[in-house]
């Protein structure tokens, strides 16, 4: 028998931010060369939250707005808030995030990030054991495919591991109709692998014979075995005076197994207007690998950000 420990919460936004954030300080550098770093005001909705892929049998719509700075050198950091609907908490998930992006060579790029997660008393989304957590991504450009590879440590009471590798291929739509406003699909699959803790019961029965009182051992010369109205001992006969004892030993162990947790489907409209992004994006999510209590399930997911940098 298996049972499950739920561990069920938002997307988290670091993993989200990571390679987002090293293309645009990257751009931004490379058109202005007088300023040191830039700001990013983002707010992002969507109809439903979910943790890797993992969700819960009740919808949790959400708003999370967002505080991000992004220095020259790669350095970056962020604070977002997430508000659950119909939830008693005013602010259900905080996050604060400090980040480095790097590239090690024209096409391979490398991001750093720690970040730290407070929740609201009454939060549906994680337990509270969730504190931390590190993440490492390493992205190359193929040129016809973006290929990551990202790495989530979660620190807590029982920590995890997740590995999220990730393809995609941002396609411009604007020189379809020879638009200025630059508009692109940036399709994205990818699959997501981690650590699943549940506790194991086994029940073990077993069964042993017991002289009783009066029984095989008898009273007779050398415990009844030259007793005359019990020829050879009474060995042969089945009710020999022995009894049945039952023991049933009940035993209960944590495991942790790593296996493939999910395989999604992300379809993002990305606009640029200006100094404003807008990403209307269709996501669709299938849970792998349920065990007993897990209650994802298959669904799509849509979610609108919007993003102001100066």
């Amino acid at each position: 028998m298996k049972t499950f420990w739920t561990r069920i919460g938002l997307a988290l936004l670091p993993l989200l931010l990571l390679g987002t954030f090293s293309v645009q300080a990257e751009t931004l550098a490379a058109s202005d060369t007088t300023r040191s770093g830039w700001w990013v005001l983002g707010m992002e909705a969507s109809n439903n939250s979910s943790f890797f892929g993992r969700n819960t049998a009740t919808r949790y719509p959400y708003v999370a707005p967002s505080v991000t700075y992004v220095h020259r050198t790669g350095l970056w950091a962020s604070v977002s808030a997430y508000q659950l609907f119909n939830t008693e908490d005013y602010i259900d998930q905080l996050d604060m995030t400090l980040g480095y992006s790097f590239k090690i060579r024209k096409r391979l790029e490398v991001d750093l990030a720690y970040s730290h997660f407070t929740f609201g008393k009454h939060t549906p989304l994680v337990n509270a054991s969730t504190t931390d957590a590190l993440l490492v991504k390493t992205a190359y450009d193929w040129k016809y495919v973006y290929t990551s590879l990202t790495g989530s440590y979660i620190i807590g009471s029982g920590n995890d591991v997740f590995t999220v590798l990730e393809n995609s291929r941002y396609i411009p739509l604007n020189p379809i109709w020879k638009g200025i406003i630059p508009v692109g699909l940036d399709p994205k699959v990818s699959i997501t692998a981690g650590t699943q803790r549940f506790s194991e019961t086994h029940t073990a029965t077993t069964t042993r014979k017991k002289a009783a009182s009066g029984g095989s051992s008898g009273s007779g010369p050398i415990g009844g075995i030259l007793d005359p109205l019990k020829p050879g001992g009474g060995s042969k006969n089945p009710d020999d005076g022995t009894t049945e004892e039952t023991t049933t030993t009940t035993t209960t162990t944590n495991v942790s197994r790593f296996r493939v947790l999910n395989y999604e489907l992300k379809v993002p409209l990305v606009v640029y207007y200006g100094s404003f992004e807008f990403e209307p994006s269709w996501r669709y999510a299938i849970p792998v690998n349920k065990i007993k209590g897990d209650e994802s399930r298959a669904q799509s997911f849509y979610t609108l950000s919007v993003k102001y940098t100066f």
